[in-house]
C-alpha cells in the first residue's frame, strides 16, 4: 500500500518546515521557516509516498532524533538542523548537491506524527517581472521546481505515540529500482526489508487478482489465459513499475479499441497497485518467479477434479477440444507418486 492510508491523506498538513542547502563543505545551520506553497509541498510529498520496503536498524540516531522532536524533547528546529548536519557530512561527492527540505506533518489522528525528508535539485530558471515585462529576467539558481524528476531523494517516517514505526518510505532517483545510495540508508540507518523476489510474487497475485475481476472484458473470459500472458510481458522487462503492470494487463486483454473497457481495466490496475506494497515502486523482476505457473483447477460435472500447473512451455496436461463440445484430459507423467481412495465429503450421495 501507499505510505499513508486513505484517512491520512484526505487529512494530511504540514505543520513545520525546514530548508537547507546540503552537499557542500561549509553547512549553515537554517532557521524554521513560515509555512508557504503548503499545496506545492503537500502535492509532493504525496506524489512521492512509495509504499513502505526499508526498515530501520536497530540503532538508528535519525529515529531517535525524529521521536525525540515528535515527543517534545527537542524543538522541531534544533532537531532538523542537526539531521541535516548529519545528512550534510554524509553526503558523497559523487552526489549532486540540493536542497533538503525536512517537514512535520499532522493527521487527524492526534497520537500520529508524520517526518518528511525530500532533498531537491538545484534548479536554474529565468522569472520576468510581469508587472515590467520590459525589464531584464532575474536568474534564480536555487529554484524548486514543480518536476518530480528534480526530487532526488525522499524518506517517510510515521511516529506514533512517541514511538517511530519500523518501516521506512524511501526513495532515490539515483538508484536502480527500490534501493537508495548507501550514504542515504547509513544516514537513516534501514535496510531492505522486502526483496525483488518478494516484489515479483506480489506482481503475479496482483495481476490475477486485476483479470479476475475483469474477467468480463477478456477475450474469451478466458483468464488464465490473460494472467500467462501478462506475466510475460512482465518477466520481460527491464524494470516493473505501475505503467508496466497497466501495460501488461491492457495487452492481455487482447488492447481493447472500446475506450471504456480500456478505462476500465486501467482505472482497475491503477486502484489495486495503489492498495498494494508495490506504490511508486520500480524494481527489477525476478524471471524465475514471474515464469512460475499458477495451479489450474478443473471441475467436471461427474464430479471428476483435476488441479495441475497452468504451464506454456512443456505443458504434461493437455485439454483437447472434442467436436460434440467435449473435452479430453490428457496427463502425461514419468511417475505416478500417489494413487488413493479419498473418503466422500458427508452428505455427498453418489
Amino acid at each position: 500500500m501507499s505510505f499513508f492510508t486513505e484517512e491520512e491523506e484526505a487529512s494530511l498538513t504540514i505543520k513545520k518546515m525546514i530548508l537547507h542547502v546540503v552537499g557542500g563543505k561549509n553547512f549553515e545551520a537554517m532557521p524554521e521557516r513560515d509555512l508557504e506553497e503548503e499545496s506545492f509541498f503537500t502535492g509532493k510529498i504525496l506524489e512521492t509516498a512509495a509504499s513502505p520496503v526499508f526498515m530501520f536498524k536497530s540503532l538508528s540516531v535519525s529515529r531517535r532524533e525524529l521521536e525525540a522532536i515528535a515527543n517534545g524533547d527537542i524543538d522541531f528546529e534544533t532537531g532538523a538542523q542537526g539531521l541535516a548536519r548529519s545528512f550534510n557530512t554524509a553526503h558523497v561527492s559523487g552526489s549532486a548537491d540540493g536542497v533538503l527540505c525536512m517537514f512535520e506533518l499532522a493527521v487527524d489522528d492526534p497520537s500520529v506524527v508524520i517526518f518528511s525528508l525530500i532533498k531537491y535539485d538545484y534548479k536554474l530558471v529565468l522569472e520576468q517581472d510581469d508587472a515590467n515585462p520590459q525589464k531584464s529576467l532575474r536568474r534564480i539558481l536555487t529554484a524548486l521546481v514543480d518536476d518530480k524528476k528534480a526530487i532526488q531523494k525522499t524518506a517517510l517516517v510515521r511516529v506514533i505515540n512517541g514511538v517511530a514505526s519500523q518501516d521506512v518510505s524511501a526513495t532515490d532517483r539515483t538508484k536502480q529500482g527500490p534501493d537508495i545510495a548507501d550514504y542515504f540508508a547509513d544516514f537513516l540507518s534501514v535496510a531492505r526489508a522486502i526483496s525483488n523476489s518478494e516484489l515479483s510474487e506480489i506482481s503475479r497475485k496482483l495481476l490475477r487478482g486485476i483479470l479476475q475481476a475483469c474477467k468480463k472484458d477478456l477475450p474469451d473470459e478466458n483468464v488464465p489465459k490473460a494472467i500467462k500472458h501478462a506475466q510475460g510481458i512482465l518477466g520481460k522487462r527491464l524494470k516493473i513499475d505501475e505503467n508496466a503492470i497497466v501495460e501488461a494487463v491492457l495487452v492481455a486483454a487482447g488492447a481493447p479499441d472500446d475506450v471504456k473497457v480500456a478505462s476500465r481495466l486501467e482505472r482497475e490496475t491503477r486502484k489495486r497497485v495503489k492498495s498494494s506494497k508495490l506504490h511508486e515502486l520500480t524494481f527489477k523482476p525476478d524471471r524465475k518467479i514471474l515464469r512460475q505457473p499458477y495451479m489450474r483447477k478443473i471441475i467436471t460435472v461427474e464430479g471428476v477434479t483435476i488441479t495441475f500447473p497452468d504451464k506454456t512451455d512443456n505443458p504434461n496436461v493437455r485439454v483437447v477440444d472434442l467436436d460434440d463440445g467435449r473435452k479430453q484430459f490428457i496427463v502425461e507423467t514419468d511417475r505416478v507418486m500417489e494413487d488413493s481412495i479419498v473418503a466422500p465429503k458427508a452428505g455427498v450421495i453418489s
